[in-house]
């Protein structure tokens, strides 16, 4: 379709350099997040807090160890919802779901869509729009993973519970995407998640961002 899919790296290298760039007019207002950075660098390693600003005034590099951890700003899922919202004629009426409260929306064991109750041991959905012309609603869980270990393979279990508590699910009316991005995410592991998806209705789907449109489009042949 020609629309290329986030650059979840770039544009943390990119969110990296910006806040980077920004510790020094933090500083000079007293951001009460820098500031508590500050004190407690300095307190790990019993350094003066006068002489710790005076040199993030006068060195880049030094000033860029207080930046604000891009990994903490929620970037990959508004990259994602960025990314999904560039297709508005087959993903209609699409929406970033509540993380939690009363509206966030969730999957139980029985495959059923529910709102604001949090089953044990489930991560909310991320977003939802409705195909094309199609009164088919889907749902989608997004995550981006890059190193393999125990969070990492902790961050895969979620997406596959999700799936096989939608293999019980009765509503063809419904579809589930588990959108995996990252390199963790590799043949092996996408195989173990695709293995829980279903091939007719209610379909759910294991792919990576840049192929939900193709599914989609797939979703209004049927």
């Amino acid at each position: 379709m020609g629309i290329h899919p986030p650059d979840y790296d770039k544009v943390e290298r990119e969110l990296w350099k910006k806040h980077g760039s920004e510790v020094v007019i933090l500083l000079d207002r007293q951001d009460l997040g820098l500031m508590r950075r500050i004190r407690t660098f300095c307190e790990r390693f019993g350094f003066d807090e006068r002489e710790v600003c005076k040199k993030i005034e006068n060195d880049f590099m030094f000033a860029c160890c207080f930046a604000k951890d891009a990994k903490k700003t929620g970037f990959e899922e508004k990259e994602a919802e960025k990314y999904l919202r560039m297709f508005p004629n087959i993903m209609r009426l699409f929406k970033t779901l509540p993380k939690s409260g009363k509206n966030a929306k969730y999957l139980d064991e029985n495959g059923s869509i529910i709102t604001g109750k949090k089953p044990t041991g489930i991560k909310s959905l991320d977003f939802t729009w409705i195909v094309g012309n199609t009164h088919i609603r889907c749902f989608a869980a997004h995550k981006v993973t890059r190193e393999s270990g125990g969070a990492q393979d902790h961050q895969r279990n979620e997406l596959l519970r999700l799936l096989q508590s939608f293999n019980r699910s009765t509503d063809t009316k419904i579809a589930l995407f588990a959108i995996c991005d990252g390199p963790y995410y590799n043949e092996q592991n996408l195989s173990m998640l695709r293995e829980c998806t279903r091939k007719e209705p209610p379909y759910s789907f294991a792919c990576p961002i840049g192929d939900v449109p193709q599914i989609v489009e797939k979703l209004l042949l049927q």
